[in-house]
């Protein structure tokens, strides 16, 4: 069973490295004159499946159906399943708001973002790292690996994900949990799913409804409470017009301080813009002061 295992991955790295444009970790970097864009436009005409909240595209392997959908990055955006009992696979694709990348990581070569990159990733202590590639764009860079749980069963899943690391900080996984029985054919449909994979520019014009700048201005003003504020970020982030990075629990998780209903009043009253206000927002969630 294991020789036969370790064959098809072996298969698999074969296809994955000469079948695409990635590299491996063994590869020369590229110098920023001869990198391309991560996602190929051409693909937004083609693609059967989007999520405008989360601003990406993706034509999911033939015969596989969406089997879970939702617009919040505390589980994944979009689920597929190929409903095969023969070899059942799921394909996920999940959402993280990160900071953007610094020159300092550019600086770096491959085999060390690589490395950093699956250590954030999988924990040694529960992964087997079968394999690991990376590939830089003028736009990020990509990371791709094929990994098990450590455990003593020849029948547990196997996991392939393309993570894709955007310069602005916008990070999104796409994650196939396959059987071993049928693994390569699963693998080679989500490897050819996720390079029809696209994602659009970070929106920059931000229009926020007006009553949810009274909220923010009854608030600062202690008119209404901090439950009432909170419900009006929950509708900007349901909406779309907040995409907030991954936290976990609802409600608030502290007493919001008191200078954040400071900048709320300035928005109110235009001293600071919309899109000032959401990445207000954002870093408030991301850091845990408020849990939406």
């Amino acid at each position: 069973m294991k020789l036969v295992f370790y064959s098809v991955l072996l298969g698999l790295t074969l296809t994955f490295l000469t079948g695409y444009a990635w590299a491996d970790d063994n590869m020369t970097i590229q110098t920023s004159g001869s990198q391309v864009p991560m996602f190929n436009p051409a693909n937004t005409k083609t693609n059967t499946y989007s999520n405008q909240a989360y601003n990406f595209s993706i034509t999911p392997p033939q015969g596989w159906i969406p089997t879970s959908q939702g617009n919040s990055s505390d589980s994944s955006l979009v689920e597929f399943a190929n409903e095969n009992p023969d070899r059942p696979a799921t394909f996920a694709i999940y959402y993280y708001q990160g900071k953007p990348i610094s020159d300092m990581v550019f600086l770096m070569p491959d085999s060390q973002i690589l490395d950093l990159s699956i250590s954030k990733l999988f924990d040694s202590s529960k992964f087997t790292i079968y394999q690991k590639n990376i590939q830089r764009f003028s736009d990020g860079f990509v990371i791709q690996a094929l990994v098990s749980r450590n455990d003593t069963s020849q029948t547990s899943p196997v996991i392939e994900e393309f993570s894709f690391w955007l310069n602005d900080g916008r990070q999104y996984f796409l994650v196939m949990v396959s059987s071993r029985n049928g693994l390569e054919q699963n693998a080679v449909e989500f490897e050819g799913s996720a390079y029809t994979f696209y994602v659009g520019a970070m929106p920059t014009d931000v229009h926020i409804p007006p009553w949810v700048k009274n909220n923010a201005k009854w608030w600062s003003e202690g008119t209404i409470d901090d439950q009432n504020f909170v419900n009006g970020i929950k509708y900007l982030i349901e909406k779309g017009i907040i995409v907030v990075p991954h936290t976990s629990g609802t409600g608030q998780s502290q007493q919001i301080p008191a200078w954040i209903k400071n900048s709320a009043g300035w928005w109110a009253n235009g001293v600071i813009s919309d899109d000032d206000f959401v990445k207000g927002i954002q870093y408030l969630i991301s850091n845990g002061i408020i849990k939406v």
